[in-house]
């Protein structure tokens, strides 16, 4: 492995001289005309308290919650934007991405650096939007030369703790991408390795946890070829190895680039597509097929095990109408390795009509296999904060989604606006991520409407909706209905509030399981343009068949935003700042 870190930082460090010889023929005279120092940035700061008067209810009494950015440029050359966050409420110490993280990308001219936690994408196929904890380079000294290159931590070792979570192994990764441009074609090729650390854990990899440490070797080549004028070829090839056990003797031995033996398997996946461009629109061809099991450790999730062949149409030639449909022909179990196989037709559909100036209908309809996070609507309707439930890595697969959303705009002038919304959606869940099971093969139907009132000249807003939400499992249903009702009110230009209720009913089939109230007053206050104070109040009443919980809790958030310029010319200094 540091024979592969070596490798890695002799190539940067060759490309990044090459591309600095090429680059001499920038205009460097730039360098030194814009101001000295130019910065913005801001701090915000969230204090919460929670209460509960009963003893069942399992509370965090105060936590908080820093984050701050700060953007900086230098001579108009160096670009140097940082941010951070921290709480001392992580949810746990054992987390392989945890909350609190630090970042830093500066940039000089063509050359852009990531620092701390960052994520980059090369390829579906490879590197695609992962986070990683360590160091990051793009550089692009010309219209036509391209690389890239990190290497850090893609996950941190997690033991076994009192509450029984799942080991995880410390996972590094390095990967890079080089790439080619010009007027008639794009070539980019790009590799990740991502290997765990054996000596990550305490504990030995067959115990009663029986994790094994893996490996991944994952590349992907690209190509764009423009045939003629609006017509367009794209084509990517991506190749997998993974090593699923590389604690077994047989592949300790060696150091190869990808490591032989224990439990070493190699997939493969092609994309290809051509469109045609037009002023009535667009049309192309799509083709693409995943190996069975194909996955890389640069993305939390893939689908996998499919053959596709679509036909891509799309318009906005009518101006009350924009539609987009992609239509074709999609098979499962590519090499025979379940027991059945599945062949249908697949079509992702979307289309935009803004009927009349005060009536808008948005549809869409998709069958295509996608992954999505999806948001527990028992936690929406029981939140005193919004830092509360922090689960952004828990994504449920979809087969099958549509949806209809209409507006309608019943007044709108100088005075006042009323509109009305409605909207449904359905959604089908196939296969959980991060061992979340909760809606694997479920239906899930949610019904919306909302009406909104707005007096402008007292800057009074005012807004009720009533939301029905059914999950259907297999061997039950359930339901959750909400009646909310929210009043906003600016007092003047920095005094605003507000009163949010919330009231919930929710049903196992046809016994009713509880009712949850959740109130919450929220005032802001700014000072200067640059200070602002906010200060929620909640209070959430949560009545069961089994038990009756309140919780109360305050949240005081503190923001503050600034700006500076300082310059100097011959002599004379100057300072210029928004504090």
């Amino acid at each position: 492995m540091n024979s592969n870190k070596m490798l890695l930082k002799a190539a940067i460090a060759a490309l990044v001289f090459v591309f600095y010889i090429n680059a001499n023929a920038q205009d460097v005279e730039q360098i030194g005309k814009g101001p000295l120092l130019i910065g913005n940035g801001g701090v915000s700061f969230s204090q919460i308290g929670q209460v509960s008067p009963d003893s069942i209810s399992s509370i965090t009494p105060y936590s908080y919650y820093l984050s701050g950015n700060l953007n900086l440029n230098i001579l108009n050359t160096v670009s140097l934007p940082i941010s951070f966050a921290y709480t001392n409420n992580q949810t746990s110490a054992n987390l392989a991405n945890p909350f609190n993280r630090f970042s830093l990308s500066p940039s000089y001219k063509w050359i852009q650096a990531h620092m701390g936690y960052s994520s980059m994408s090369f390829s579906p196929y490879t590197l695609s939007g992962h986070e990683f904890y360590g160091g990051g380079i793009e550089l692009q000294p010309d219209d036509h030369f391209r690389f890239s290159a990190m290497y850090g931590r893609l996950r941190k070792a997690v033991e076994v703790d009192s509450i029984n979570v799942q080991p995880v192994y410390k996972r590094m990764g390095g990967a890079f991408l080089f790439g080619y441009t010009n007027d008639k074609f794009d070539i980019t090729f790009n590799l990740l390795k991502a290997r765990d650390e054996m000596n990550s854990l305490s504990f030995t990899p067959r115990d009663s946890t029986y994790i094994t440490p893996e490996e991944n070797l994952a590349g992907s080549i690209a190509l764009k070829v423009n045939l003629t004028n609006n017509l367009l070829l794209d084509a990517e090839y991506g190749l997998s190895g993974v090593n699923r056990d590389i604690s077994t003797r047989d592949s300790i031995a060696g150091n190869s680039l990808l490591t032989g033996g224990g439990d070493l398997a190699v997939y493969h996946a092609l994309r290809g597509s051509v469109s045609q461009s037009s002023s009535v629109g667009q049309i192309g061809a799509t083709y693409e097929r995943i190996a069975p099991n194909y996955n890389t450790f640069g993305a939390y999730y893939y689908t996998n095990d499919f053959e596709n062949i679509t036909l891509d149409l799309s318009s906005s030639i009518l101006t009350w109408l924009k539609w987009s449909i992609n239509a074709g022909y999609q098979r499962d179990n590519l090499e025979n390795q379940k027991t059945d196989t599945n062949n249908r037709v697949i079509l992702s559909a979307n289309t935009m009509s803004p009927i009349t100036k005060k009536l808008v209908l948005n549809l869409n309809y998709s069958n295509v296999q996608s992954y999505v996070h999806i948001k527990d609507i028992y936690n929406q309707i029981s939140e005193t904060n919004d830092f509360q439930n922090l689960d952004t890595l828990s994504f449920t697969q979809l087969n099958m989604s549509t949806g209809v959303n209409i507006s309608y705009a019943l007044k709108a002038d100088k005075r006042q606006r009323q509109n009305v919304n409605c909207g449904f959606s359905y959604q089908e869940a196939a296969e959980q991520q991060n061992n979340d099971g909760r809606y694997v093969g479920n239906q899930i139907f949610n019904t919306m409407i909302a009406y909104q009132y707005s007096l402008i000249p007292i800057r009074l807003n005012i807004s009720s909706s009533i939301n029905h939400n059914q999950n259907k499992l297999p061997d039950s249903r359930m339901d959750v209905i909400s009646y909310s009702l929210s009043v906003q009110k600016t007092f003047w230009e920095s005094f605003k509030t507000a009163f949010i209720s919330t009231y919930s009913k929710s049903y196992n089939q046809d016994i009713k399981l509880s009712d949850v109230v959740n109130l919450r007053l929220n005032t802001g206050y700014k000072v200067k343009k640059r200070h602002s104070l906010n200060l929620s109040l909640a209070m959430v009443s949560n009545k069961s068949i089994s038990r009756e919980s309140m919780m109360y809790s305050a949240n005081l958030n503190y923001n503050y935003i600034f700006d500076f310029k300082a310059d100097r010319k011959g002599k004379k200094s100057s300072f210029e700042g928004n504090f």
